[in-house]
């Protein structure tokens, strides 16, 4: 009788996170990755044709028997246990007789499911008081890291050094320049500015149901997992034969691990389509550019390449994770949700997404940036639930909040005043610059616009009254409103733009003031090149 055998990965973030340095984060994601991928984990034991789905941290694999099926999940869980330690799996059989794939399919997650929820935790023996802690994670130190040979390191770090060259090999296939540039190892090379405040971006992208500061971006898509299973319910009701739903769930699966790659060669390819270089007393430098042009940053070169400033951690299926410089996070969120909604899976129709995007500063806990990145991508998928919109939106936040405070708690603390909303977010992408209240909107428009932007309209040179915005937006719309009208009277040509022309706010209720003051010297909205003006970046 034919086997079905699911696995899925359990802690993904607990165990990438263990160490709060950026090259042993990659290494980290890479062995997530390795760890349900038909080249890595799953390589030699099982047929490829036997593979129905494999990666992002699940795989679903086929076997004659069951006996067949134990065999193969013993030398499995084996080669984890040497080659991953503390990546942990849930892993279930399931026998179904000819004819019922598609019900299977659906009885085994069900089963996973369980399983994941009745599993009683592991708790191994650490070590003994005198055994010397591994100065990453905490945990008793096993060995050294050769380039690093008086600091103790646990063995799961010591794995993900072995295996950091190959992480590093994984990710360049997405370099167009890959001799002239690199994704960088270290937070402190993602093209920081000396003198200013440094901060990341961390962004999780994720489909819908599926220094300068550092951005963390996650990107998630949305309703995927719903869609999935009413494909399922759909073909097991109809009595779809095997062949036609393992074909079918093939065509899918690896459609939306098309739809994530391509999202990634997008992003980079921006980058790298905004890259200027100039040669000035015999040294070359390497700019990004972008508006306005006082954000532009330099490069920095490592080891003969130019590092961009992105570095990817993780990608499976419609999950995007990326940390870059913090001025081009948004950007890059905007650019990859994009992709998605351009999408359109076999069986499944077309798939959007949703990105949190976390900026804080370089050397804040990642774990923490992280889970901020991830929450923030959540309170964008249950604005879009509320308002039943299927497309895309982003929402953000501006440093590290408090641990376990809440992004509605946050935006209850930080962005309520006069009975008003001093935020909109999270933002609905939207379909382009004219539809207010959207992401495209507040860049392209109160940002951008020549006629009532905050940066390039009549307010550009009128530093001190934008600023003062942000105090007579806590005030409220009426306070906002007299005094724009008493400024008319010197300077006509102040306004903004329509949808808020009146007092800055929408209904009266919230404003997007705050949202764009924020930003004004943080956001980079990336323009092409000289050398690459009018040349039309090719979608991978």
């Amino acid at each position: 009788m034919p086997v079905l055998t699911a696995i899925d990965v359990l802690g993904v973030q607990r165990f990438i996170f263990q160490s709060n340095r950026l090259r042993d984060v990659v290494a980290g994601s890479y062995l997530v990755h390795w760890g349900t991928s038909g080249e890595g984990a799953l390589k030699g034991l099982v047929a490829l044709e036997k593979i129905l789905l494999a990666g992002g941290g699940n795989a679903l694999l086929e076997s004659t028997s069951m006996e067949e099926a134990r065999s193969l999940a013993a030398r499995y869980t084996r080669r984890l246990h040497d080659e991953a330690p503390g990546l942990e799996v849930a892993l279930v059989h399931k026998e179904y007789n000819k004819g019922s794939l598609a019900k299977a399919i659906q009885e085994v997650q069900i089963e996973l499911a369980r399983v994941k929820t009745e599993r009683s935790p592991s708790a191994p023996l650490l070590g003994l008081s005198v055994t010397a802690s591994c100065r990453e994670t905490g945990l008793p130190a096993s060995g050294f890291d050769p380039n690093e040979s008086t600091v103790p390191l646990s063995r799961g770090i010591l794995k993900r050094r072995e295996k950091r060259d190959e992480a590093a090999r994984h990710w360049r296939d997405y370099l167009k320049d890959k001799n002239e540039f690199a994704f960088p190892m270290e937070l402190d090379d993602l093209a920081r500015t000396l003198g200013d405040t440094s901060l990341i971006g961390v962004v999780h992208i994720d489909g819908n149901s599926v220094g300068q500061k550092i951005g963390v971006v996650h990107i998630d898509g949305n309703s995927v997992g719903q869609k999935i299973k009413e494909w399922l319910k759909k073909k097991s009701e109809n009595g779809a034969d095997d062949d036609t739903v393992r074909r079918e769930y093939r065509e899918w699966s690896e459609a939306i691990d098309r739809l994530g790659r391509e999202a990634l060669k997008v992003v980079v390819g921006r980058v790298q389509q905004c890259v200027e270089k100039k040669v000035e007393n015999g040294t070359e430098r390497v700019k990004i550019t972008g508006r306005p042009a006082r954000l532009g940053f330099e490069l920095k070169k490592v080891g003969g390449a130019w590092m961009l400033p992105l570095r990817p951690i993780l990608l499976g299926g419609d999950d995007l994770t990326f940390v870059c410089d913090g001025r081009i996070a948004l950007d890059l969120a905007a650019t990859a949700l994009s992709v998605f909604e351009k999408s359109n899976v076999p069986h499944l129709g077309r798939i959007t997404a949703c990105a949190g995007v976390a900026m804080v500063r370089v050397h804040a806990p990642f774990a923490r940036a992280y889970d901020l990145a991830e929450a923030l991508c959540a309170s964008a998928k249950g604005m879009l639930r509320q308002q039943n919109d299927p497309g895309c939106a982003v929402d953000w936040h501006i440093g590290t909040c408090r641990p376990g405070e809440s992004v509605e708690a946050i935006r209850k603390r930080q962005y309520q005043a006069a009975g008003c909303r001093l935020t909109c977010r999270p933002y609905r992408l939207g379909s382009g610059r004219a539809e207010a209240e959207t992401w495209r909107w507040l860049s392209g428009t109160l940002l951008h616009d020549r006629t009532a932007g905050l940066r390039e309209g009549p307010w550009a040179g009128r530093r001190n009254k934008v600023k003062a915005l942000a105090e007579l937006a806590r005030e409220g719309p009426d306070s906002v409103k007299e005094t724009l009208k008493a400024w008319k009277v010197v300077d006509k040509v102040l306004k903004f733009p329509t949808a808020i022309e009146e007092n800055g706010f929408f209904a009266a209720t919230r404003t997007p003031l705050i949202d764009a003051l924020e930003l004004l010297d943080l956001h980079l909205e990336l323009d092409a090149a000289p050398d690459h003006q009018g040349k039309e970046e090719k979608t991978p």
